[in-house]
């Protein structure tokens, strides 16, 4: 059974983004309910909101991604848990065509993602921005790999931020 192994690097992350979530809420979010019972209220507090308001929407954005991950090669099939799902999923390799890997950016630099395709379309990331061990994790994964594929801006930012698209080989 393959497990994954997570960056420290996330792990401390993770724990400012939820101290900076908690922070945000209680001083800001709360604070400008009561401004507005008190109408009083400018311009500059309400742009400092939004700012960590965007702050917020990039954490989900990234902790969407998160997953802890078991491989198990015997049954063939992978086990996951996630904020989404924390008692956990399991994904039959069976059901799955084949894989895309692919690579993103982020502050922290270039990393590689697999992308598991169902009928045509991405359906499960596995992002290399969380785990030690990914080539590990994609070497036991046993589909067919798909290394032509139509691919521009415009889907590399839908498979971005929706984690789905539709892949056509060329």
């Amino acid at each position: 059974m393959i497990k994954s192994k997570i960056h420290l690097n996330w792990y401390l992350w993770a724990f400012f983004m939820i101290f900076l979530a908690t922070f945000i809420f209680v001083m800001y979010i709360v604070g400008t309910i009561i401004d507005m019972l008190n109408e009083k209220i400018s311009l500059s507090y309400i742009l400092i909101i939004s700012f960590f308001i965007f702050l917020e929407l990039v954490f989900v954005l990234v902790v969407k991604d998160f997953k802890y991950i078991a491989i198990d090669k015997q049954k063939n099939q992978l086990r996951y848990y996630s904020i989404l799902k924390p008692f956990g999923k399991d994904l039959n390799f069976d059901d799955f065509d084949n894989k895309i890997k692919t690579s993103e950016t982020s502050i922290r630099g270039e990393y590689e993602v697999i992308y598991l395709v169902k009928k045509g379309y991405t359906v499960f990331k596995i992002s290399g921005l969380f785990y030690d061990n990914l080539k590990e994790i994609d070497s036991s994964i046993k589909l067919k790999r798909i290394y032509n594929y139509k691919f521009n801006l415009k889907l590399y930012l839908q498979l971005l931020f929706t984690g789905k698209i539709r892949i056509e080989e060329e």
